[in-house]
């Protein structure tokens, strides 16, 4: 009996896997600020940020594989706002101006997963990011999208208008809330890696203008476009961003070199009328 019972611990592996709870905070916090230095605009932000102070860039939030996360969420916005992501949260998830809410996420399919607030007055100032839930491993930015025009931001900010109207016309460009040069600064932003790596970028759009972005000098694989599903698969150096969609790709460089991603639309890689601007990202890959 004891033989048996020795072959049976042999012949059977027993794997115990652990998850982590992850406590973080996020901030919704709004603000004047100014987007592209002296020469750009001043835009009402409102952002998720990793602390009180405000940021007009939200904050990104990383897991590895297997972790729990537990989110307390201050509002110290004077309007009430939500934490949503589509298919995962959706109900019970307003956070009242001034209050705070916990929410609990137990992911299982690994990749980026979108947040934001859906009040009007929130997603359309900005408030929107992304949890990436796994590839610990690898190399992995983000580019979070957004373009608005200056002057509706200051509207919508004072309520004074409740939806977009059919002839918004964008004339700030970011990405990060960020423009040309200020983006080659953004270790989120700029790809700074070496032939050969697996590299991992989240395009979210979080604006309400669709984009077409071209990258210089490499293709990528579309690992997941949350909307156009289409796309999955593709191998392509252009693709567009629908408006509200999350498009993972997936970047080896087989050579060295420093080029250009943009959006294809001249005028969104302005600042103010200057170019270069707004929209345009460097890739810099060294031997």
């Amino acid at each position: 009996m004891i033989k048996k019972t020795i072959l049976l611990l042999i012949m059977f592996q027993v794997t115990v896997s652990f998850s982590v709870t992850v406590f973080d905070t996020l901030y919704i916090n709004k603000s004047l600020t100014q987007i592209g230095g002296s020469f750009g605009f001043s835009m009402q932000i409102c952002a998720f940020n990793d602390s009180s102070h405000f940021n007009k860039t939200s904050a990104i939030i990383e897991l590895n594989t297997g972790d729990n996360l537990q989110l307390h969420i201050v509002n110290n916005d004077t309007l009430e706002h939500t934490f949503t992501i589509d298919g995962l949260i959706e109900s019970n998830n307003v956070i009242l101006a001034g209050g705070v809410k916990d929410f609990t996420l137990n992911l299982t399919q690994i990749g980026p997963y979108r947040f934001y607030s859906k009040r009007m007055y929130g997603q359309n100032l900005g408030a929107s990011s992304v949890i990436m839930y796994g590839y610990e491993n690898y190399p992995k930015y983000y580019w979070n999208i957004f373009a608005q025009s200056d002057t509706l931001s200051e509207d919508i900010a004072s309520l004074d208008v409740v939806t977009i109207p059919n002839d918004f016309q964008p004339n700030v460009f970011t990405i990060n809330m960020k423009v040309h040069p200020e983006l080659e600064n953004d270790l989120h932003a700029k790809v700074v890696q070496n032939v050969g790596d697996t590299i991992y970028i989240t395009l979210l759009n979080s604006g309400f203008m669709l984009h077409a972005f071209h990258f210089h000098g490499y293709h990528v694989e579309i690992m997941d476009a949350s909307i156009n599903s289409l796309y999955n698969g593709w191998i392509k150096d252009s693709f567009s961003v629908l408006e509200k969609e999350t498009v993972f790709v997936r970047l080896v460089p087989n050579h060295p070199g420093i080029y250009p991603v943009h959006e294809h639309n001249l005028i969104t890689i302005t600042t103010n009328g200057v170019y270069p601007g707004g929209m345009l990202n460097l890739i810099d890959i060294q031997p």
